[in-house]
């Protein structure tokens, strides 16, 4: 009698880890980056990246592009059993005129919804250059979110750069705005604003 309850609890346990087992393995996250950069004269630079983590089905693509026009851009999108997740991160940078970059990540899915995003412009200095970054996904039965924004701007260059992060979480009910950063300037120098997460 004892060997069969014994029994009966280990085939409990070992059924509640299977049944729990699918919502870890697939959670994942997309995301990207993108960088472009002028210096006034000749080619300047341009660089993207696309990744997706998690075992659901994913699709990444990513395009760069340098010249008098820098372009870079980069695109995830996956899916599985938590839900939708997609990131897309851009920048631009001409020879003439302000360097301009942005991040747009959102997840949609049964633990809530998550979105992020954010934009940088480098204007008025010679050398000018842009980066935007961001993810979306669900970690540990959690949206998250997050964007990253930075930008160079040389001499008596601006740079203006903002990011913003929120989550509407069903698995507590609450719904939250995570951070906003305002309008943030810099003259003739980077600035890379902080990176906001969903994460508790």
């Amino acid at each position: 009698m004892r060997n069969e309850n014994r029994k009966n609890r280990y085939s409990a346990g070992v059924a509640a880890v299977m049944m729990a087992f699918p919502f870890a393995a697939f959670a994942g996250v997309a995301n990207t980056s993108a960088t472009a950069g002028s210096s006034g004269w000749g080619p300047g630079t341009a660089a993207a990246t696309a990744n997706y983590d998690g075992d659901g089905v994913g699709f990444t693509k990513t395009k760069a592009s340098s010249g008098k026009l820098n372009i870079a851009r980069g695109l995830s999108v996956g899916f599985d059993q938590s839900g939708l997740s997609v990131s897309h991160s851009y920048a631009i940078a001409g020879q003439r005129g302000p360097a301009v970059g942005g991040t747009l990540n959102v997840h949609i899915g049964q633990d809530g919804v998550a979105l992020s995003g954010g934009q940088t412009v480098a204007s008025q200095g010679r050398t000018r250059e842009v980066t935007a970054s961001g993810e979306a996904g669900s970690v540990g039965r959690r949206p998250v979110a997050t964007a990253a924004t930075s930008g160079y701007a040389s001499g008596r260059g601006v740079v203006n750069a903002r990011t913003f992060s929120r989550t509407d979480d069903r698995n507590d009910g609450r719904r939250r705005l995570i951070s906003r950063t305002p309008d943030s300037r810099s003259y003739g120098a980077r600035r890379t604003m902080g990176r906001h997460s969903s994460r508790r």
